[in-house]
């Protein structure tokens, strides 16, 4: 008997850790650079958080191309404070990238009920956050 429950804990304990590492596989790797080792703790745990980081990243955030106009009011991302609370290793980025220019790691205002722009400095890039659309 105590045979059997040691086989059934080792299978049960292997698939649980089966899943998590596939779901870990999935996981956006920009949330990954952000949370550092914190990420499981932080997201992975907290489906909510999971869900809106994952939405954010996929849904919400566009780069786009518009040419720097002589009056614009955009926030310029340089003036953003770096979101490095719980991955002390992030750094700004000095030439943007928009094929893999990472939002998160810029303290922006994700939860806004408005449309945020931000201009990548000194370039034609807008990083442009849609609001949240709540069901």
């Amino acid at each position: 008997m105590k045979n059997k429950s040691s086989v059934i804990f080792t299978l049960l304990f292997m698939f649980f850790i089966s899943i998590n590492n596939s779901f870990s596989q999935q996981l956006n790797p920009k949330i990954q650079e952000v949370f550092g080792d914190k990420t499981q703790e932080l997201v992975i745990s907290d489906i909510e958080r999971l869900n809106f980081l994952t939405d954010l990243i996929e849904n919400r955030i566009k780069i786009i191309e518009s040419p720097i106009t002589e009056n614009e009011k955009y926030e310029k991302l340089s003036s953003v404070a770096l979101f490095n609370k719980y991955n002390n290793a992030l750094t700004r980025d000095i030439v943007f990238n928009p094929n893999n220019f990472n939002a998160l790691k810029y303290d922006l205002k994700f939860s806004s009920k408005n449309t945020e722009v931000y201009r990548f400095d000194n370039t034609d890039f807008l990083i442009v956050i849609q609001p949240q659309i709540l069901k």
